[in-house]
């Protein structure tokens, strides 16, 4: 029986910039998103979900997908500004929430072979409300999908599955509308950057508590947090290094500030398509489709 759905996997990809030498370098994890339209919930908007420190500086990066026929992967290669630095995507305002919303065009995705599966942000994913309200709080277990340390397979894009548990998500609780971060204990590297935390379903719970028996989206993994100790020369008195290591907690940011951004992004399309229609520009290619849900 599986505890995460085929397509949540599938929706995850590979992040890469292209090295002096040629070759592709794997820096972090995105996933794809679905925005339900409001004048046609048939159809929906997608965006790749990741990090801001894992785009930031990129004018390109390179997306992994899967092959329709299951037979090797595709690399895409995605433009993140123009020229004069002007950004192709939707950043969080606020400085502590890291992450970004790329719209991209599913018929590309398409025509290229590649396999498309996205998280629907209606039906598929939870806000901190959500997560109270069904019991995904702190012991609750959960996934974190990615691709750290650069382990990505040249034959299939297949994340790496680390399994933890919800640290602290009670002061997040208190303000919803303002949390910015909650903490998950589950074993994150370089790599691991702006992959998705989705929560194990489960079917017992304690007398009058809830529970969740689905698996959704709850959070965007953006960095481990390191714990530092200082060594010093006992003749000297003075510090001589900082020893650091990765202490197993997680920053991961909730479901609430991915919707904004993908709003944010959305609005940015949405204002780039009048802007063009009042000058009789045509559309850009980019922000054309949909795609049937």
């Amino acid at each position: 029986m599986a505890i995460i759905p085929p397509f949540f996997m599938d929706a995850v990809v590979a992040l890469g910039v292209e090295l002096p030498n040629h070759q592709k370098h794997w820096v972090g994890t995105g996933f794809l998103v679905g925005r339900r339209e409001q004048t046609n919930p048939d159809f929906s908007t997608v965006y790749i979900i990741t990090n801001k420190h894992v785009v930031n500086n990129q004018g390109q990066v390179y997306v992994r997908f899967n092959n329709n026929d299951a037979t090797g992967v595709n690399d895409l290669l995605l433009q993140l500004a123009n020229k004069d630095g002007e950004k192709f995507y939707s950043e969080h305002p606020h400085l502590n929430v890291d992450i970004v919303a790329i719209q991209v065009l599913p018929q590309a995705i398409m025509d290229n072979h590649s396999s498309l599966s996205f998280f629907d942000l209606d039906t598929h994913a939870l806000i901190l409300n959500q997560m109270q309200s069904t019991g995904v709080d702190e012991g609750s277990l959960v996934y974190a999908l990615g691709f750290p340390m650069n382990l990505v397979n040249d034959s299939v894009k297949a994340p790496i599955c680390r399994f933890g548990c919800i640290s602290r998500v009670a002061d997040a609780f208190v303000n919803p509308q303002t949390a910015v971060a909650y903490l998950v204990d589950a074993q994150t590297f370089p790599g691991n950057s702006g992959g998705p935390i989705v929560n194990r379903p489960e079917y017992v719970s304690i007398d009058g508590t809830p529970k969740n028996t689905s698996a959704n989206l709850i959070g965007i993994l953006s960095a481990y947090i390191p714990y530092q100790e200082t060594l010093y020369s006992r003749q000297t008195g003075r510090d001589r290094m900082i020893q650091e290591e990765n202490s197993g907690l997680t920053i991961v940011h909730p479901v609430d500030r991915i919707k904004e951004v993908v709003e944010l992004e959305w609005a940015r399309i949405e204002e780039l398509k009048t802007a063009n229609n009042d000058a009789g520009i045509p559309a850009p290619q980019e922000t054309k489709e949909e795609v049937a849900v």
